[in-house]
């Protein structure tokens, strides 16, 4: 295997996408997150605003929406194929990090992919929720808004691909955030190196 794009899934609090951005900067390489709203506006006609409310909303059945006759997709099914074009787009050009998006379906046909997870113990995410974020409130209740986010893109996730995500087998390299962010950035550059 010879990795060119990096393409990292994380689970909400786990900081995930500083070690995305860390790993990028030290390979030299692009890196894609937000970006992706503002390309895909773009690509689609779309405002940023739509692709933002609408990048992790899933809508009824896509394939019924492809195939039926009515003459528009519904918002959430254009914000996923504009973002799934400029995915595609954006590794044709070349090494990259790409942060979620189910980008690692989108190119899963792409040679040189490397899947990232990044996870962490619920105590870990409370903590960088608190610390990072801002957040407040009891453990409880910042283990429900943790878990309704990460079921939110698990939701998605799993309607567009198919796939269970988290799943190891849909991934190459799974990084515990609790084991420190530069112990993270490492081995991803570790395995990135590796497979090159």
């Amino acid at each position: 295997m010879s990795a060119s794009i990096i393409v990292l899934s994380r689970q909400v609090c786990t900081g995930g996408c500083d070690v995305g951005k860390k790993a990028a900067a030290a390979l030299g390489i692009p890196y894609y997150d937000k970006e992706l709203i503002s390309m895909a506006a773009r690509e689609s006609g779309l405002s940023e605003q739509a692709v933002a409310a609408n990048e992790q909303r899933r809508t009824g059945s896509l394939l019924y929406s492809l195939y039926s006759m009515t003459a528009e997709l519904p918002l959430g099914d254009q914000v996923f194929l504009a973002q799934s074009q400029v995915i595609r787009k954006l590794a044709q050009e070349g090494p990259c990090v790409i942060v979620g998006r189910c980008a690692d379906y989108v190119l899963r046909d792409h040679p040189g992919l490397l899947r990232v997870m990044v996870h962490a113990p619920m105590e870990f995410r409370r903590q960088y929720a608190r610390d990072i974020l801002g957040w407040t409130g009891e453990d409880k209740e910042m283990d429900t808004r943790i878990y309704k986010q990460d079921k939110a893109r698990a939701s998605y996730y799993e309607y567009y691909t198919q796939n269970r995500w988290g799943d190891v087998r849909h991934c190459d390299l799974a990084l515990n955030a609790a084991l420190g962010e530069e112990a993270c950035v490492q081995a991803l550059l570790a395995a990135y190196k590796a497979a090159k």
